[in-house]
């Protein structure tokens, strides 16, 4: 049975689990041009749990931590933090049917999470359902149609203006990408197919052309709203970064990729507010640079910015790293701008990377 419920891929939140949300809020908005436009919190009555609800173009993020009350913590919360520290808990999609969409992915294997329930205040009513993703993540089901407060029940507004979330650097989440473990990409990618209808529309196998440690499978809503990218080691005995990361740190979300209309200029006003980037070789854009492919991209623009750029025909995608949002050297954001219309996720330019780290240890020798 195919998911015929789900009519348009509109991801409603995503929820961050992290052991200090109100710093790492304020972080999202001083750093990255948040907005928080809602609180939960012990005022609200959410005792043990507070939530920052942040929003930045379309993108709405929720960043939850929990405190003991009476020596008691929310075991919920705590349990992942103590494994994951921070990391994505969980991916809300937004439905006019959450029953019959949860119906529809349980009769095609899902493994529900959270049985759909209706939770009411006086602005109306919230339903929702979950259904478990990888080991410790969960896909909601949300139906907000017949509620007008600021978020949820239990949450409180916060004053704002529009406008500053409107213009916001990021404006879209671009795609969602994990980590997971040999043998597990394809179960995962036909459990998506099943319960809630995203399609393989690539696959990166391993072969002479991908040295890059890894093979890729890219699941991605028909209306191209929603993009899951899985990442699985291409074998055991040679050296993968996915390997090593799952060794250290286990399997999960291990970045979400936001899309920006100019990349330069958010870089440039990132940079300005103190965020770090991942770095990468100077010998990248020196590949750059013999490849006839790029004799008409401004390269020293690229590297002044140490941005990547990959490229298919007359399109190509810019991509920039911010280094790991928390102490864990695992969970980070992405941020991409995709010019005329590019719909790839830069295979090639991981091998460029590769080939330019390689020169640079041999430069070390």
């Amino acid at each position: 049975m195919k998911n015929t419920s789900l009519k348009e891929y509109i991801i409603d939140y995503i929820e961050i689990y992290t052991p200090m949300a109100k710093v790492l809020a304020y972080w999202h908005t001083q750093a990255l041009g948040f907005t928080i436009v809602a609180v939960a919190d012990y005022e609200t009555g959410s005792a043990g749990k507070t939530s920052y609800v942040l929003k930045s173009g379309d993108i709405c993020l929720v960043l939850t931590a929990a405190y003991p009350v009476g020596q008691i913590a929310n075991t919920e919360v705590s349990s992942f933090i103590a494994q994951n520290y921070c990391g994505v808990k969980r991916i809300a999609l937004r439905t006019d049917d959450v029953k019959g969409l949860f119906e529809n992915s349980i009769a095609n294997n899902a493994i529900p999470v959270k049985f759909p329930v209706a939770v009411v205040d006086e602005n109306g009513v919230i339903e929702e359902a979950a259904i478990r993703l990888y080991d410790q993540n969960e896909i909601v089901f949300i139906n907000r149609n017949a509620y007008d407060g600021v978020f949820k029940p239990g949450y409180k507004a916060r004053n704002i203006e529009q406008e500053d979330i409107r213009l916001a650097p990021l404006q879209s989440v671009d795609h969602v990408a994990s980590e997971v473990r040999i043998n597990e990409i394809n179960y995962w990618t036909q459990y998506l197919s099943g319960t809630i209808g995203t399609e393989l529309v690539q696959r990166i196998q391993k072969s002479e052309a991908n040295k890059t440690g890894m093979v890729l499978n890219i699941n991605q809503s028909a209306d191209k709203k929603l993009t899951l990218v899985m990442a699985e080691p291409d074998g055991y005995t040679g050296v993968s970064k996915v390997q090593q990361n799952i060794d250290k740190f286990g399997p999960g979300i291990h970045h979400l990729a936001f899309a920006t209309d100019d990349i330069i200029a958010t870089v440039n006003t990132f940079t300005e507010k103190g965020v770090e980037f991942v770095s990468f070789p100077r010998s990248y854009y020196g590949l750059l640079r013999e490849n006839p492919d790029f004799k008409d991209i401004d390269i020293d623009l690229l590297e002044s910015n140490g941005i990547l750029i990959d490229k298919e025909d007359d399109t190509y995608l810019l991509q920039k790293f911010i280094k790991p949002i928390s102490d864990r050297p695992f969970f980070l954001y992405e941020i991409v701008q995709r010019v005329n219309g590019y719909n790839g996720f830069a295979l090639k330019n991981i091998n460029v990377l590769k080939a330019a780290e390689e020169l640079e240890i041999m430069k070390q020798a």
